[in-house]
């Protein structure tokens, strides 16, 4: 299966128009790591987000379709690792793709781009 790590904010609309367009993909398994970078307000929604019994669907809906998530607590230790992780690879902006290959792409990318790296990852 062909894989790929996005880290993505939840209030970058790149990350919004990127989410739209990788949703074409198939055959894909696509992780997200969510790092709240731009301000409280996305601190507030990545925990929303992660704290949701569906973190998927919570994550789509917000991200396609605009429903804005739902009050949640819970333990949010994995945010941080997240934060900590983008911090030690020096990922300072969102959306950053990071392929199978290694090698890592700032920004929303066409999706005939991203197809061609998932296929040269290979």
């Amino acid at each position: 299966k062909r894989q790929m790590a996005v880290f993505a904010d939840p209030n970058c609309g790149y990350c919004k128009r990127f989410e739209a367009d990788i949703e074409k993909l198939k055959d894909v398994t696509v992780h997200v790591y969510l790092i709240p970078i731009l301000g409280q307000d996305s601190v507030a929604k990545t925990r929303n987000i992660w704290c949701a019994k569906d973190k998927a669907k919570t994550w789509s809906d917000w991200m396609i379709k605009g429903v804005t998530p739902a009050n949640a607590s819970c333990d949010t230790g994995a945010i941080d690792a997240n934060l900590a992780l983008a911090q030690k690879h020096r990922i300072t902006g969102t959306p950053t793709v990071v392929f199978e290959s290694g090698q890592r792409v700032p920004g929303a990318i066409p999706v005939a781009q991203v197809e061609q790296l998932l296929s040269d990852a290979r």
